[in-house]
């Protein structure tokens, strides 16, 4: 057999086709019909908190955080504790008496919501703050 032969024989067996062509020619697929819809579900019942349930958020416990964050820096600027962004300890009076200040006026708004240890703790760190505070001025 001549490869001319060979070639010829291969032709008629192999048939070359651009499929990207043909897609373009066929017509689009027409979308499934669309699937019944499920009724909806009710809403499921509240997790308890170890399934990990959401915490009621309020304005009382928002200004329970805030008052945190505000003794938290007050620390840190009156010289206590070291600032975790620098990683040393730096004395900035007039920052400490502004959070000092924020957080008699947190306690103040926070009263009405306050059980009688709360309001002992709170009134004792505000203590420890303001007198900390006086020994550094």
């Amino acid at each position: 057999m001549l490869p001319e032969e060979k070639d010829d024989e291969l032709d008629e067996e192999y048939v070359k086709a651009d499929k990207r062509a043909s897609r373009e020619a066929e017509p689009a697929e027409e979308p499934a019909p669309e699937q019944p819809r499920a009724e909806p579900q009710p809403p499921a019942e509240p997790l308890d908190e170890e399934e990990g349930e959401r915490p009621d958020i309020n304005v009382y416990s928002l200004l329970r955080m805030s008052i945190g964050m505000y003794i938290e820096q007050a620390w840190i600027h009156l010289g206590l504790r070291m600032d975790p962004n620098k990683n040393k300890v730096e004395h900035n009076l007039p920052y400490a008496k502004v959070a000092i200040d924020t957080v008699d006026f947190m306690v103040q708004k926070l009263q009405p919501d306050l059980d009688d240890n709360e309001k002992r703790e709170l009134d004792l760190l505000l203590a420890n703050l303001r007198m900390n505070y006086v020994q550094r001025v």
